[in-house]
């Protein structure tokens, strides 16, 4: 028998320097929750349900059994979802650092660390090139055909898969009934009865489906780079209209400068804050589809690389959760273009202008219905506003005949705006829209101040106040004043009744987001349940429309109706949960305590949320409500008396709360 000599050590390559090698090591993917590289000496990568990649050491030591990805903000319970080893990634982990970072390739055959020359597919193992000329010299493994590491192609490293049940027999078929890999044995024996087809066949089928998603994903891709240019020009454009506008609005009022001066800073204010509006809007959905663009590439990226080393079952393995990553994206599709309405400047009446001064000129998107209704509006609004008849819509209103009908409307307090309602059959109904003020003594200055412009914001004030006074467990604040109820009605006269009306106008923003957490509250309760609770929609009498976000509709923050501390329709979508979200959200409410009416009116929808028949024992406080600073920031505006402004389509929506 011939002696062996000893194995002689093999000398590492030198680790190259530069930045070169910095930029070689960015192309390891990362762990999504930790960002740390994946390398061939790490912990193994998972994949999670997005398709991203999870290190063993985040799945082994994750919080409560829950993975967030950084990524894409998805959070995984690992109680319900089991991950799988992520093999294709593991198969690009193995190239890159034969690429890049070969002296980390070390012999297998025998830990001593000699650097890896070759690897034999048949052994499963790398082999340094003392170890290869043994291999090479033995009658057992002569034979087998070795692999030059440098020359390997990608997905080119790895042995064919085998039988757990009968060692050493390939597994060649794929078992649709069972949907795993088996042998000829298993094909044979349990599964005879199945169906069952070649390898190569469900393979090539599997690989054919995953091609065809990340077509799929990437033309879903093209059209939001598209869109997004088209936000991006409408974001120019929107800028260019203002300078223009503005430049009309000036050249308009130089010859009226001594009379103009403060309805020309007016209107310029107005403008301004029209198209701080119009670019908060387009950025709102830059940012959403921005981000669906980014997680179509990210999906699309996987595809390539999984079309690029998997190997048969991983084809299988993968097709379904690639399918399903795919269809999430193509659930919405977006514009091909954005289009935005210019601002015009409307100088109706200019002829008139001399005696309607305070009234002349306003700052309207041009195109859109209710900008026509308010260009028309401006000029021709009475304070006699006539809401239609519920089955026959607008068509059968008409305005009242001042002559024929000489009695005077009801007087309310200054600042009230009143409006007659008539239906074709003759009836006569009066709304009170009375002017409301936010209560900013009683604000709970823990959690929210009223500002100076009468804004309530959910944040604390920069002085600290006493707590004299001031709510100190309901987050918001109320009405300076209560709603009385009416006297009791005599046997003989009825107890006349005025419906009113109030509106709010909220800017929303999503800092983390959060479920079961109130975002906003908009409501009335009787005055001793004021302050028994952080939230109208826990307190016991008491009734509120709460923008929240539910916990069953996850990703995005719904709006439903609260009665006495029960919910009701929960309407999904109010707006997107994803931090940087903005939006403003548009509430109104519509009382009628004579008839023990209430009802909320979305009207960003368009659509009654709910009517409410309540018989009431104590006067009533409008209530204000705001969440968590930490999760949301809210500034909520009071819009009431004059300063509402009455459109076809709100008249028509307080006519149906009202019947």
């Amino acid at each position: 028998m011939t002696k062996l000599a000893h194995k002689p050590v093999t000398r590492k390559l030198p680790v190259q320097q530069g930045s070169r090698t910095t930029s070689r090591m960015d192309d390891f993917p990362k762990c999504s929750v930790c960002q740390q590289q994946l390398t061939l000496k790490g912990p193994a990568p998972y994949l999670l349900p997005c398709l991203h990649a999870v290190c063993e050491t985040c799945v082994t030591s994750a919080a409560g059994g829950v993975i967030s990805c950084s990524t894409c903000q998805r959070e995984v319970n690992l109680t319900d979802t089991s991950l799988q080893k992520d093999a294709v990634r593991q198969k690009e982990i193995f190239h890159l650092t034969v690429k890049h970072r070969p002296t980390e390739l070390l012999c297998t055959h025998e830990d001593d660390g000699n650097q890896a020359a070759c690897w034999c597919p048949e052994c499963e193992e790398l082999l340094c090139e003392y170890c290869q000329n043994m291999h090479n010299s033995f009658k057992a493994t002569r034979r087998h055909v070795v692999e030059t590491i440098v020359d390997t192609a990608p997905g080119g490293m790895h042995a064919e898969p085998v039988c757990k049940l009968h060692k050493r027999y390939p597994l060649e078929y794929f078992d649709k009934s069972c949907n795993i890999l088996i042998c000829t044995k298993c094909r044979a024996g349990d599964h005879a009865e199945h169906d069952v087809e070649d390898l190569d066949v469900a393979s090539d089928a599997a690989q054919g489906q995953i091609e065809q998603h990340g077509k799929n994903v990437t033309a879903h891709h093209t059209s939001h780079q598209a869109y997004l240019k088209s936000i991006n020009k409408a974001v120019n454009d929107t800028k260019k209209t203002s300078s223009a506008v503005k430049e009309t609005i000036h050249h308009t009022f130089h010859s009226l400068r001594t009379q103009l001066d403060q309805r020309e800073k007016e209107l310029i204010i107005d403008l301004d804050n029209q198209t701080k509006q119009k670019l908060a809007n387009l950025h709102t959905e830059q940012v959403t589809s921005e981000g669906e663009s980014e997680r179509c590439k990210w999906t699309s990226d996987y595809i390539k690389t999984v079309l690029r080393y998997a190997s048969n079952s991983d084809f299988l393995t993968l097709e379904s959760s690639i399918q399903e990553t795919a269809q999430t994206h193509l659930r919405s599709v977006p514009p091909e273009l954005h289009h935005s309405p210019a601002a015009v400047f409307n100088m109706r009446g200019l002829e008139k202008l001399k005696s309607d001064i305070s009234k002349f000129g306003s700052v309207v998107g041009d195109g859109s219905a209710s900008d026509e209704h308010t260009l028309r509006d401006r000029g021709t609004q009475t304070d006699d506003i006539h809401l239609p008849d519920p089955e026959n819509t607008l068509k059968h209103l008409k305005l009242p005949d001042a002559s024929k009908d000489p009695t005077p409307l009801p007087q309310f307090d200054a600042g009230t705006n009143t409006y007659s309602l008539e239906t074709e059959i003759g009836t006569t109904l009066t709304l009170q829209c009375p002017k409301l003020q936010l209560d900013a003594a009683r604000a709970n200055a823990d959690r929210c101040h009223v500002t100076t412009a009468g804004q309530l914001v959910n944040s604390r004030p920069a002085t600290q106040h006493r707590h004299s006074g001031r709510l100190r467990k309901y987050w918001g604040t109320c009405a300076s004043t209560p709603i009385p109820l009416p006297l009791t009605p005599s046997t003989v006269t009825p107890v006349p009744h005025t419906p009113r009306y109030w509106e709010t106008h909220s800017r929303v923003g999503v800092v983390s987001g959060g479920w079961w957490y109130p975002v906003l509250e908009v409501g009335v309760v009787e005055e001793s349940q004021v302050d028994s609770e952080r939230c109208v929609c826990y307190q016991r009498r008491s009734w509120c429309v709460c923008v929240w976000s539910c916990g069953t509709h996850r990703g995005s923050l719904c709006t439903s109706v609260w009665q006495q501390g029960e919910g009701g329709k929960c309407y999904s979508n109010t707006m997107s949960d994803t931090p940087g979200t903005q939006a403003t959200l548009h509430y109104g409410v519509v009382l009628d305590v004579g008839r023990g009416r209430l009802a909320f009116i979305d009207l960003n929808r368009e659509v009654v949320l709910a009517k409410v028949d309540v018989e009431w024992s104590e006067s009533l406080l409008p209530m204000f409500g705001v969440g968590r600073s930490d999760r949301y920031t809210v500034n909520m505006k009071v819009i009431s008396g004059a300063d509402i402004t009455m459109t076809d389509t709100k008249k028509s929506l307080i006519y149906d709360a009202l019947n």
